[in-house]
């Protein structure tokens, strides 16, 4: 799910039972900013199906129970 205010751009995982998210951040957040925001979550893992967003550990094409809703490949590349 993606979400703007006037100083914020977010990106949700829609997958049932995960929590993950990014944000940005915008002192005046312009659309430019926005499809900035989205761009990086996509060279960060994160997909765009049908309009819902997933987070890196909820890869779309493997079943909901090897997705990773804790968060750990944050961690992976570290």
């Amino acid at each position: 799910m993606r979400r703007t205010t006037d100083a914020t751009t977010q990106t949700t995982c829609d997958c049932d039972g995960c929590t993950a998210y990014a944000l940005t951040g915008h002192l005046q957040r312009t659309a430019d900013q926005a499809a900035r925001h989205h761009q990086a979550a996509l060279r960060d893992g994160w997909t765009d199906v049908e309009g819902r967003d997933y987070c890196p550990g909820c890869p779309t094409d493997r079943p909901e129970a090897e997705h990773d809703h804790a968060g750990a490949w944050v961690n992976a590349s570290a």
